[in-house]
């Protein structure tokens, strides 16, 4: 072997080797070099194959002609939006502020090029690469060069980091593929904004492309507070392109940091900050024909290059990474393809394109809308295929109940559960959707008492009318014949989840302003896999009738555990040993909670690998008290006693507000009354007092039930 394959060798070796340490860290937000080497230790034999490749495009590079043609390239884009359940949908706004940002920093026009020191300002490269929208799908339909998919599993930090490229791809070599996510593993832990794959790897080309995080796309929506330049350096790595302290110092500038001469090479990533230290001593030495080194001195980390981690000064590349970027387009076909000018034309991005008459596509932006009783709800859609210029809205339950505006304002007075429709049309023709169960509609006041709130889930009608279930299609929260000293309880299948998956259930409304020192309690079974396990339950509450969340307790697959064993096939609990109770003080209850004539409870459990996990006898408890200073009157409530109860239970009914169609039952568990203690009667405000015969009634878990136009109220009943 000559000198320049060793000294080729030696280098990437170093360079590979750095990738494992690189992803080892919290700072780095690329996870680039940690995914290839994932890829590495998954397929150890393909390693050698991609030092090779690296060896063969090096030698090469210096016979690759520049771009004469004085054109750009243009590269046809698709973006996929893999967003859950309406989260990280962002909008074709956001997708076009992207793409204005990766245009402006790939042809020299961004703004802020005059914060590059004037060491590096000679430096400033166009690289003359033009990224358009796909007007034409793989099929010759017509596209606006986004595709939305709903998979909460593959955007919410999958473990296998390529699972949102197996929801959609498009064909590698006509289009740029860039995958956006709500989030993204990142193995070690860390805050891993997007990664890339490179070309010359010997990974499939239908993982060529960027996963990139919904708030990390563009500069406006849901990434009003990032830079957007996350996009423009992954898209760099699709391009061929490495870190700027990939190699560290090395020894010539063509075998350091990211092997092109006119970036110095760099020790490290500083940190992510705008570092301006000088942490290599080599930069004069090294340089060729073909990767010219302009540095007669040693000169300071070029923080500014958009291939380092400098967040908040990055704007530039160079000549140099231009003459390696060209030279990929000439080595590497899935590069290349994407500009061929027959390509260009069947995407729909070629010069002079002139749009068909296309058939609208109608999309309504997909997160459900939750508000309260007369609240108003204004409604958008992700619509393409144009011009789109008929709207027809229907919005059942709402006022107005149609519009023809294209985004319309509604008021919802009733609480409920209501499906939207929209039709959209042009003179190419017209498309519809129905949204079942878009807008839910809480109430003002809650329909439960804080003060005896309780749900075993006995009652199968009971908990299909109280609870939303947040559903994604597969393996959802549901009612199951397994429950804490009761029959029934809820589980999720936790065990045939994937990593990341996010399963939500909602609880009835509950009032709490009338209650002194609510308390809240509820008991989970639960068991792990493994040690690694990092499922978690959180528990939130909604004060806005789910229109936004806020913590209450979140538990970690550790402490969420029943014990410290572990089992690999599915969990199902035997005994009361095998679950933990969990009860949160009124003082560890937030305040405005605790003040809400109107609450919510959410159970969302995050698979981190375990097992099965079950939940029974959500309950919160208080005391009644009276609404204000002023008199108002309290609630009207029960009680029961002895409970557990034998032959003979007593039912007090302290009545504060007439209680018209009143009603007051015993039920077994499958829901069916067993005993009627008063039948749709009006009560005045007094209190009332039933001797209620429980002979006959076999042991077990019953519920008392007191209803009327106020609300309904239920306690558990245990007779022995």
């Amino acid at each position: 072997m000559n000198l320049f394959r060793l000294t080729i060798f030696s280098l990437f070796s170093i360079i590979l080797l750095s990738f494992t340490a690189k992803g080892q860290s919290n700072s780095h937000w690329c996870g680039t070099d940690q995914a290839l080497e994932e890829y590495f230790q998954q397929n150890p034999s393909e390693r050698a194959i991609y030092n090779a490749e690296v060896e063969r495009f090096a030698k090469e590079m210096p016979s690759v002609q520049m771009n004469k043609s004085n054109h750009k390239l243009i590269i046809p884009v698709v973006f996929h939006v893999i967003h859950s359940n309406g989260q990280g949908n962002i909008t074709k706004a956001q997708i076009d502020d992207a793409i204005r940002i990766l245009n402006e920093d790939f042809n020299k026009q961004n703004s802020d090029t005059s914060i590059v020191r004037s060491v590096f300002s000679n430096l400033i490269a166009d690289m003359e690469i033009e990224f358009r929208l796909a007007q034409k799908d793989p099929n010759g339909n017509c596209t606006q060069g986004i595709t939305r998919t709903n998979a909460p599993s593959a955007s919410n930090s999958p473990s296998n980091r390529n699972a949102p490229k197996s929801v959609i791809n498009w064909d590698p070599y006509s289009y740029l593929n860039i995958w956006v996510v709500n989030s993204i593993s990142s193995g070690s832990g860390g805050n891993t904004l997007g990664f890339a794959q490179f070309p010359s790897t010997p990974q499939s080309a239908s993982t060529y492309g960027v996963v990139i995080r919904a708030d990390e796309v563009g500069m406006i929506g849901s990434a009003s507070s990032a830079d957007g330049r996350t996009l423009t350096h992954e898209v760099g790595h699709c391009f061929n392109l490495y870190h700027t302290f990939q190699g560290q110092c090395g020894t010539t500038c063509q075998f350091s940091g990211d092997l092109v001469c006119d970036t110095p090479p760099q020790f490290d990533d500083l940190n992510n900050s705008c570092n301006f230290s000088n942490s290599c001593s080599n930069d004069i030495n090294g340089g060729t024909t073909s990767n010219p080194n302009p540095f007669t001195s040693d000169v300071p980390d070029q923080t500014e290059n958009y291939m380092g981690y400098a967040i908040g000064c990055q704007a530039l590349f160079t000549p140099g990474q231009k003459a390696r970027v060209y030279a990929a387009f000439n080595s590497y076909t899935v590069m290349s393809a994407m500009t061929d000018s027959v390509n260009l034309v069947q995407t729909g991005t070629n010069d002079g394109y002139v749009s068909q008459a296309c058939v609208p596509n109608v999309e309504i932006n997909q997160e459900d809308k939750y508000a309260c009783e007369g609240a108003q709800i204004t409604f958008t859609d992700n619509s393409w295929g144009g011009p789109l210029t008929n709207y027809e809205w229907t919005f059942n339950g709402g006022t107005p109940s149609t519009s023809t505006q294209a985004s319309p304002t509604v008021t919802y007075n009733t609480a409920g559960i209501y499906d939207v429709k929209l039709k959209i049309s042009n003179s190419g023709g017209a498309d519809s959707v129905i949204m079942s169960d878009f807008v839910y509609i809480g109430d003002s006041i809650g329909v439960y008492s804080g003060a005896t709130y309780f749900d075993g889930f006995e009652n199968a009608a009971g908990f299909a009318n109280d609870w939303n279930i947040v559903t994604t299609g597969n393996l959802d929260w549901a009612r199951i014949a397994i429950g804490n000293a009761s029959s029934n309880g809820i589980w999720l299948n936790n065990g045939n989840l994937t990593n990341g998956d996010v399963r939500q259930i909602i609880s009835p409304s509950i009032r709490l302003d009338n209650v002194s020192s609510p308390s809240l309690s509820f008991e989970v079974s639960f068991k792990r896999k493994s040690s690694s396990n990092s499922d978690e339950l959180r528990l939130q509450y909604s004060i806005d009738c789910g229109n936004s969340w806020s913590s209450i307790l979140n538990i970690p697959a550790s402490l969420l555990a029943y014990d410290n064993t572990y089992s690999t096939g599915l969990f199902y609990p035997q005994n009361a040993n095998q679950w933990k109770p969990y009860n949160i003080p009124s003082n560890f209850l937030p305040n405005n909670l605790k003040s809400s004539k109107s609450a919510l409870l959410r159970f969302e459990f995050r698979n981190g690998g375990g097992n099965n996990v079950y939940i029974d006898n959500v309950a919160i408890n208080g005391v009644l008290v009276g609404l204000d200073n002023n008199g108002a009157a309290k609630a009207n409530s029960f009680s029961v006693f002895p409970n557990p109860a034998t032959n003979m239970l007593n039912v007090e009914l302290n009545i504060n507000n007439n209680a018209n169609q009143a009603e007051v039952y015993i039920s077994n568990i499958l829901g069916k009354r067993v005993r009627e203690v008063v039948s749709k009667s009006t009560l005045k405000p007094n209190l009332y007092r039933y001797n209620v015969d429980l002979s006959g009634l076999a042991s077990g878990v019953y519920f008392v039930t007191m209803q009327s136009e106020e609300g309904r109220k239920t306690q558990k009943l245990v007779i022995k």
